[in-house]
């Protein structure tokens, strides 16, 4: 299940006769998938499948069960039943629930949410993963909840009040994401991580049965234990994440990420496609083609060539649709990718989230921006804040008045949420609890949300097993230094992957990265371990000087949807400043062009409602 909408009366009244339908939305109109519904006394619910099936739903004793994503029984599961790992669908969870009640939370793992509607208590409950990057959305006051995973069917329903959210605009402008559950429409909250609702005519009860807390450990696995608990948990993880499929999807960059996935597979090589995806000629194009052609593995390249950019607008279009307004319109790439790969597998495994787990913080970027970094090495985050709120005023991509009236709601949530709740940890584990709790689950979500309605993401690294597993050991960036320290420090989370090639393919240790040096490398005895990595480094450094960013030319590829879009769509919502026209025009949105690129996706999704409540 891909997409899912449902509408529940707590104080049954016959609903009016519903016509609800995904397919209804032009956007739609090319996306190969099979709509079912389901019709009940007080509800109506209507899911998205990508082939003729009803794995994802399931009927016992009134109680009806509806699995958006994909889920698996997870190490405690082995334990208490000594069955390994496997892939689980409606039928199996709805038994798990009937034996265990909310307790079996504890026993599946995966990207999902799950929601049990009791048609004899009428009662509603929604599960979510320990790390929910796939998230639902929901509106629920006076009897009537309404939950999907798009927020326009939420808003055309016409129950719910268009009025965006200053303070979700607030912090999407400090932090390039909403904070929390927040979503940029003040009725409408997305599901968080690790959570268990319940929803009935008396309102909303929630509890957290999961908190990113529990990932801290002060005392590790040794090295060698460590090496060896991550590279088995990764290889299970690997191969039970495309055991549903005959052919798989394999995502392969010039990093370390996919080439852990390639090592790992254990497929025959036309079971597989490898894919990545940049302009011609760059290295994310050309490191993949050659671990491919010496390996023997089927490669095919996305080029983000001519063609892509005839085709930028309308994929640029689908990704702010797809991703609820959250993603730039920098990240067609992955509407135009997969439009064009899903033709070999429904299943795209993915090395998403893999560095982001195991390196130390030494910069600051997409998840992490100038603001996070100011904000949470400061001593006095209340007085840090009101700087910021200055300072992003000036950018006018949303009027004054709205920073200064959501001022305080967004101070008192940060302050309370990350310094008041963490303040028994120090700054870099605290400064870490953000960035796995809002900026990196925030951040993939915006890509797994556009890439869902083509094709399923599955990705070993943000594995429950995995992520649990690593935080006990040393290879965890959270140990391993901050933001100046110990270059070697930084290199620590890559001796897991050195390792993982030399152990199941080592002819990829061999083959340099997109970094400049060969995984092979990072296993030499000091000093020629620092020689190799430091004369590559030096070399891309070089390179890049000399050709700038060769894989993506986002400059040049927006430039004329924004031109059009400001040009034909007035801010009906009334909320987005002079900024957005006038940093367009004297092109000072090219020093500031990720945020700026998300706020143009904002002006045109939340411009796409007829937004007369927000006025």
């Amino acid at each position: 299940m891909f997409d899912y909408f449902q509408i529940i009366d707590f104080n049954k009244n016959i609903l009016a006769e519903s016509n609800y339908s995904f397919l209804a939305n032009p956007y739609y109109k090319n996306i190969t998938a099979v709509e079912y519904t389901k019709e009940y006394e007080n509800s109506y619910a209507v899911f998205l499948e990508r082939e003729k099936t009803e794995s994802n739903y399931s009927e016992m004793n009134g109680v009806c069960l509806f699995l958006y994503g994909t889920a698996y029984t997870n190490n405690y599961y082995r334990e208490k039943t000594g069955k390994k790992p496997e892939l689980i669908h409606a039928a199996d969870l709805i038994k798990m629930h009937a034996e265990m009640g909310e307790k079996f939370t504890d026993f599946v793992k995966g990207s999902f949410v799950i929601t049990l509607f009791d048609r004899n208590k009428n009662t509603f409950t929604v599960v979510t993963d320990r790390l929910n990057v796939l998230p639902l959305y929901y509106y629920c006051a006076n009897g009537l909840l309404i939950i999907s995973s798009s927020v326009r069917m939420i808003l055309e329903t016409g129950f719910v009040p268009k009025t965006p959210d200053y303070a979700a605009l607030t912090e999407q402008l400090i932090f390039d994401f909403t904070l929390g559950v927040k979503t940029y429409f003040k009725e409408i909250r997305r599901t968080d991580n690790g959570t268990l609702y319940n929803f009935s005519v008396s309102g909303k009860s929630e509890n957290r049965y999961w908190s990113i807390e529990n990932l801290f450990n002060k005392k590790l696995f040794s090295k060698k234990k460590s090496l060896e608990l991550l590279c088995e948990q990764l290889r299970e993880n690997t191969n039970l994440y495309c055991s549903d499929v005959d052919k798989v999807l394999v995502a392969l960059t010039g990093g370390f990420d996919g080439r852990a996935n390639v090592a790992l597979l254990e497929r025959t090589k036309d079971d597989f496609l490898c894919y990545s995806y940049g302009m011609p000629g760059s290295r994310q194009v050309s490191i993949p083609q050659e671990i491919c052609d010496k390996l023997n593995f089927n490669y095919e390249p996305v080029l983000l060539d001519g063609k892509y950019e005839k085709e930028h607008d309308a994929c640029a279009l689908e990704a702010v649709e797809f991703s609820n307004g959250s993603a730039p319109i920098m990240r067609s790439n992955f509407t135009y990718a997969f439009r064009k790969l899903k033709y070999f597998s429904s299943v795209n495994l993915m090395g998403l989230f893999g560095s982001e787990v195991m390196r130390p913080l030494h910069n600051v970027g997409i998840m992490v921006n100038d603001y996070s970094e100011k904000l949470f090495l400061s001593d006095n985050p209340e007085k840090t804040l009101d700087e910021i709120f200055e300072d992003i005023k000036q950018k006018n991509y949303l009027y004054p008045k709205i920073i200064e009236d959501s001022a305080e709601e967004v101070k008192r949530e940060i302050v309370s949420q990350y310094f008041e709740k963490y303040k028994k940890y120090g700054t870099v584990i605290r400064f870490f609890f953000f960035i796995l709790q809002e900026g990196v689950r925030k951040y993939f979500t915006q890509e797994i949300q556009i890439d869902r309605v083509f094709v399923t993401a599955r990705f070993p690294f943000f594995d429950d097993d995995f992520v649990e597993l690593i935080y006990k050991t040393p290879f965890a960036g959270m140990y391993n230094g901050f933001l100046g320290k110990s270059k070697f420090k930084r290199r620590k989370g890559q001796l897991l992957y050195a390792n993982i090639y030399r152990k199941f393919k080592p002819e990829l240790g061999k083959i340099k990265l997109d970094r400049g040096y060969r995984p092979d490398d990072l296993l030499k005895p000091f000093p020629f371990n620092f020689l190799s990595l430091y004369r590559g480094v030096k070399e891309v450094a070089a390179y890049k000087r000399a050709t700038g960013n060769d894989t993506f030319n986002s400059e040049k590829w927006t430039e004329n949807f924004i031109a059009d879009l400001l040009k034909n769509s007035p801010d009906k919502a009334g909320v987005f400043g002079s900024g957005i026209k006038d940093n367009f025009a004297d092109k000072s949105y090219l020093n500031d062009l990720l945020k700026y690129t998300h706020f143009i996706s904002l002006y045109k999704f939340i411009n796409s409602f007829n937004s007369a409540e927000s006025k």
